[in-house]
Protein backbone atom coordinates (compact mmCIF):
# COMPACT_ATOMS: atom_id res chain seq x y z
CA UNK A 1 0.00 0.00 0.00
CA UNK A 2 1.74 3.17 -0.87
CA UNK A 3 1.37 6.42 1.84
CA UNK A 4 -0.66 9.04 1.45
CA UNK A 5 0.91 11.96 0.26
CA UNK A 6 0.38 15.98 -0.20
CA UNK A 7 1.83 18.13 -2.47
CA UNK A 8 1.79 22.23 -1.87
CA UNK A 9 2.22 24.51 -4.64
CA UNK A 10 3.47 28.39 -3.09
CA UNK A 11 1.80 30.28 -6.29
CA UNK A 12 2.90 34.24 -7.34
CA UNK A 13 0.61 33.99 -10.47
CA UNK A 14 -3.08 33.53 -10.78
CA UNK A 15 -4.53 30.19 -8.89
CA UNK A 16 -6.81 29.16 -11.34
CA UNK A 17 -4.64 28.87 -14.04
CA UNK A 18 -2.70 26.56 -12.00
CA UNK A 19 -5.57 24.26 -10.77
CA UNK A 20 -6.97 23.61 -14.13
CA UNK A 21 -3.38 22.69 -15.24
CA UNK A 22 -3.45 20.44 -12.11
CA UNK A 23 -6.88 18.72 -12.69
CA UNK A 24 -5.59 18.06 -16.65
CA UNK A 25 -2.59 16.11 -15.53
CA UNK A 26 -4.95 14.09 -13.12
CA UNK A 27 -7.49 13.45 -15.23
CA UNK A 28 -4.22 12.26 -17.48
CA UNK A 29 -3.67 9.38 -15.08
CA UNK A 30 -7.29 9.25 -14.26
CA UNK A 31 -7.43 10.06 -10.83
CA UNK A 32 -10.83 11.90 -9.77
CA UNK A 33 -10.64 15.04 -7.90
CA UNK A 34 -12.71 16.51 -4.99
CA UNK A 35 -12.10 20.69 -5.88
CA UNK A 36 -12.64 21.75 -2.42
CA UNK A 37 -14.46 25.82 -2.44
CA UNK A 38 -14.96 28.21 0.70
CA UNK A 39 -18.40 28.75 -0.50
CA UNK A 40 -20.63 28.67 -3.43
CA UNK A 41 -19.35 31.80 -5.61
CA UNK A 42 -16.03 29.90 -5.71
CA UNK A 43 -17.54 26.56 -6.98
CA UNK A 44 -19.50 28.33 -9.56
CA UNK A 45 -16.26 30.61 -10.73
CA UNK A 46 -13.71 27.18 -10.44
CA UNK A 47 -16.58 25.31 -12.06
CA UNK A 48 -16.88 28.02 -15.19
CA UNK A 49 -13.22 28.29 -15.47
CA UNK A 50 -12.33 24.91 -15.69
CA UNK A 51 -15.17 24.45 -18.82
CA UNK A 52 -13.15 27.18 -20.65
CA UNK A 53 -9.75 26.90 -19.74
CA UNK A 54 -8.51 24.82 -22.45
CA UNK A 55 -9.83 24.46 -26.32
CA UNK A 56 -7.74 20.81 -26.61
CA UNK A 57 -8.86 18.75 -23.90
CA UNK A 58 -12.13 18.37 -22.20
CA UNK A 59 -12.59 17.72 -18.33
CA UNK A 60 -15.85 16.09 -17.32
CA UNK A 61 -16.64 18.12 -14.35
CA UNK A 62 -19.55 19.33 -12.40
CA UNK A 63 -21.01 20.28 -8.91
CA UNK A 64 -24.55 19.87 -7.28
CA UNK A 65 -26.41 22.36 -8.43
CA UNK A 66 -25.38 21.66 -12.24
CA UNK A 67 -25.78 17.90 -12.24
CA UNK A 68 -27.81 15.36 -10.48
CA UNK A 69 -25.79 14.32 -7.67
CA UNK A 70 -26.11 10.52 -9.49
CA UNK A 71 -24.53 11.96 -12.39
CA UNK A 72 -21.09 12.92 -10.38
CA UNK A 73 -20.01 9.46 -11.16
CA UNK A 74 -19.52 10.96 -15.02
CA UNK A 75 -17.34 13.89 -13.68
CA UNK A 76 -13.83 13.77 -13.45
CA UNK A 77 -13.74 16.85 -11.04
CA UNK A 78 -16.17 17.57 -8.29
CA UNK A 79 -16.77 21.02 -7.43
CA UNK A 80 -18.32 21.26 -3.48
CA UNK A 81 -18.18 23.20 -0.27
CA UNK A 82 -17.61 19.99 2.17
CA UNK A 83 -15.94 16.41 1.90
CA UNK A 84 -18.36 14.09 -0.61
CA UNK A 85 -17.32 11.45 -2.35
CA UNK A 86 -20.13 11.46 -5.34
CA UNK A 87 -17.00 11.04 -8.02
CA UNK A 88 -14.84 8.74 -5.64
CA UNK A 89 -12.34 11.27 -5.40
CA UNK A 90 -8.64 9.68 -5.49
CA UNK A 91 -7.31 13.54 -4.87
CA UNK A 92 -8.28 16.66 -3.06
CA UNK A 93 -7.35 20.09 -4.54
CA UNK A 94 -8.21 23.05 -3.13
CA UNK A 95 -6.72 26.96 -3.20
CA UNK A 96 -5.37 27.08 0.62
CA UNK A 97 -8.48 27.12 2.57
CA UNK A 98 -8.72 26.02 6.41
CA UNK A 99 -8.86 22.30 5.63
CA UNK A 100 -9.18 21.92 9.50
CA UNK A 101 -13.11 23.48 9.17
CA UNK A 102 -14.34 20.38 6.60
CA UNK A 103 -14.15 17.45 8.50
CA UNK A 104 -12.08 13.87 8.01
CA UNK A 105 -9.67 13.68 4.59
CA UNK A 106 -8.38 10.36 5.28
CA UNK A 107 -10.07 8.53 2.78
CA UNK A 108 -8.21 10.64 0.04
CA UNK A 109 -4.86 9.21 -1.00
CA UNK A 110 -3.71 12.25 -2.01
CA UNK A 111 -4.03 16.31 -1.42
CA UNK A 112 -2.72 19.12 -3.70
CA UNK A 113 -2.67 22.27 -1.86
CA UNK A 114 -2.33 25.38 -3.57
CA UNK A 115 -1.16 28.07 -1.79
CA UNK A 116 -0.35 31.82 -2.28
CA UNK A 117 3.82 32.49 -1.09
CA UNK A 118 3.07 35.53 0.86
CA UNK A 119 0.23 32.76 3.14
CA UNK A 120 3.51 30.15 3.89
CA UNK A 121 2.80 30.39 7.83
CA UNK A 122 -0.73 29.05 7.12
CA UNK A 123 0.93 25.86 4.61
CA UNK A 124 2.93 25.16 7.36
CA UNK A 125 0.19 24.83 10.27
CA UNK A 126 -1.83 22.62 7.46
CA UNK A 127 1.12 20.45 6.35
CA UNK A 128 1.58 19.50 10.12
CA UNK A 129 -2.30 19.03 10.05
CA UNK A 130 -1.84 16.64 6.98
CA UNK A 131 1.07 14.91 9.03
CA UNK A 132 -1.20 14.06 11.95
CA UNK A 133 -4.17 13.09 9.10
CA UNK A 134 -1.57 10.22 8.11
CA UNK A 135 -0.17 12.19 4.83
CA UNK A 136 3.46 11.48 5.39
CA UNK A 137 4.84 11.97 2.30
CA UNK A 138 4.91 15.72 1.70
CA UNK A 139 6.47 17.56 -1.20
CA UNK A 140 6.53 21.57 -1.92
CA UNK A 141 7.25 23.19 -4.77
CA UNK A 142 7.65 27.28 -5.50
CA UNK A 143 6.64 29.10 -8.16
CA UNK A 144 9.99 31.21 -9.61
CA UNK A 145 9.43 32.81 -12.46
CA UNK A 146 8.58 30.69 -15.52
CA UNK A 147 9.87 27.35 -13.50
CA UNK A 148 9.01 25.38 -10.01
CA UNK A 149 11.87 24.99 -7.89
CA UNK A 150 11.37 22.05 -4.37
CA UNK A 151 11.28 23.64 -1.07
CA UNK A 152 10.33 23.08 2.25
CA UNK A 153 7.67 24.30 4.62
Amino acid sequence: MSSKSVVFYGIKSEFISIACKLAEKMYSIREPILFLCDNEEEVDFYNSRLWTFSRLSFIPSGNKKALPIEDAKFCHVWFSTEIVFYNNPYCLLHNGIDITKFGDISSFNKVIDIFDLNLIDNAKARAAYYKNASFLEQKTWVQNDSSWKPAEL
